[in-house]
């Protein structure tokens, strides 16, 4: 388990001064517990320290023009489904196209889900198309 530095008590306490888990959480109390990041959405705890964010629109990547290249060049519809690592603080800048049981089409090398958005949110995201997908996506259509 990690080490907290915080000591600060519940603000929810019974009547003896002691907090018991079968009590209520109040809105009050996640307040003055968490704080939640302005960049990534994700709720952190106030007194730890320990969430670093850092968004590919806050921290330009080196290979950002290359991204941008791809996103403007993809040539598949932007309302297709694509997919995405399912963690709020992905450093991956590729969008993976779906098989027909949503898995990527390439094989990636992650344990991890994915989530399904469409192609202009994820370009929105500065997410570009997966080279190995976009080309086993394109080798099949050409082959129909």
């Amino acid at each position: 388990m990690g080490d907290h530095n915080c000591n600060t008590p519940p603000a929810t306490t019974t009547d003896n001064g002691s907090w018991s888990p079968d009590e209520e959480i109040t809105t009050d109390d996640i307040e003055a517990t968490f704080d939640r990041c302005p960049h990534c959405g994700t709720y952190i705890v106030r007194c730890n320290g320990s969430h670093s964010c850092i968004p590919a629109e806050y921290q330009p990547h080196s290979d950002e023009s290359e991204r941008r290249r791809r996103i403007e060049a993809n040539p598949f519809p932007d309302d297709d489904p694509v997919l995405i690592l399912d963690q709020p603080t992905s450093r991956a800048y590729a969008y993976h196209e779906p098989n027909n049981e949503d898995k990527p089409l390439c094989s990636t090398r992650t344990d991890n889900s994915f989530v399904t958005l469409a192609r202009a949110d994820a370009h929105d995201q500065l997410q570009a198309p997966c080279q190995r997908c976009e080309r086993i996506r394109h080798n099949r259509e050409t082959d129909q």
